[in-house]
């Protein structure tokens, strides 16, 4: 299959009933595998390989969907409906948009965000579920399962109500992520590119795959302000991007808001402005250059 030929068209074709069939896009070939592997260049041009992530596994999708998640309300998120709900002002388009539109859901774990905002989502046709792990892509096209049938039930006890867009789920790698470019209408992620290996490669992925115009908005992690003190007054690093390229890991907090929307812009992405902030928390909007 050509590379990146028009990959969302064939998710979206799965049928919106369930059960959604997970469609497992990750490339096989060596440099792919590199790019999997989570090397990150460094200042010395040496490789770091990529941390076992601890929710790989079935089981630790469900405790991430079921207990881990909340505590992210120490770090200042906001909980999941109101981030949701953030969210979806920035991603909703008019009722009468294009027939196609599509949203991708980029890093959505086991689907805590995605099945909120698949319930609030107006304007999309299709709402794609992805990420680079197995059991989170599975986890999701269950949650996303149980909401199309509720769903279902609803609007025959009451027709008004609001109806779902079709459902995919993909296994796919943000760095290099398997879509036609300029095929998505909006991009999402909750929490993920603090997670990611490369995650400047994977902004540039998701302006590759944006149309002109489309929308991107993420919510992701920050240091707190006392730890940044720490780092300046002990001289460990004199900003953030000497902080990035000493000291930033996979799934480590970023150094600011202002370093995350340098990357976004940096990326090609235009009118990047930070949505909402606290302690730790940070979401930002973005949008790809009409």
């Amino acid at each position: 299959m050509q590379k990146c030929s028009g990959a969302w068209k064939k998710a979206a074709a799965l049928t919106k009933n369930p059960p959604i069939v997970m469609v497992d896009l990750v490339p096989e070939s060596k440099d792919d595998e590199d790019s999997l592997s989570g090397h990150v260049e460094r200042e010395n041009n040496s490789k770091k390989p990529k941390k076992k992530g601890p929710f790989e596994t079935e089981f630790g999708a469900f405790i991430y969907d079921k207990g881990y998640r909340q505590l992210f309300r120490a770090l200042g998120y906001p909980g999941a409906d109101a981030e949701a709900t953030l969210a979806l002002e920035r991603l909703n388009m008019e009722e009468n948009a294009a027939s196609d539109s599509v949203l991708l859901d980029i890093s959505c774990g086991p689907g805590i965000i995605t099945t909120r905002i698949a319930a609030g989502l107006v304007g999309y046709r299709t709402l794609i579920a992805s990420d680079v792990s197995e059991a989170m892509t599975k986890r999701a096209a269950e949650q996303l399962d149980m909401l199309a049938a509720t769903t279902t039930v609803l609007k025959q006890r009451d027709p008004t109500t609001q109806s779902l867009p079709q459902f995919a789920a993909v296994r796919a790698d943000v760095s290099c992520l398997p879509f036609a470019d300029a095929s998505v209408d909006a991009v999402h992620s909750s929490a993920g590119a603090h997670c990611w290996p490369n995650p400047n490669k994977g902004f540039l992925e998701i302006t590759r795959v944006l149309k002109p115009g489309g929308t991107f908005v993420a919510s992701t992690v920050v240091l707190a302000g006392p730890i940044r003190e720490k780092y300046l007054e002990n001289e460990t690093v004199k900003d953030g991007d000497e902080y990035f390229r000493k000291i930033w890991d996979v799934n480590t907090p970023f150094w600011d808001a202002d370093a995350v929307v340098q990357m976004l812009e940096n990326a090609g992405l235009v009118d990047v402005e930070v949505v909402r902030e606290d302690k730790c928390f940070v979401m930002l909007a973005a949008r790809k250059r009409g």
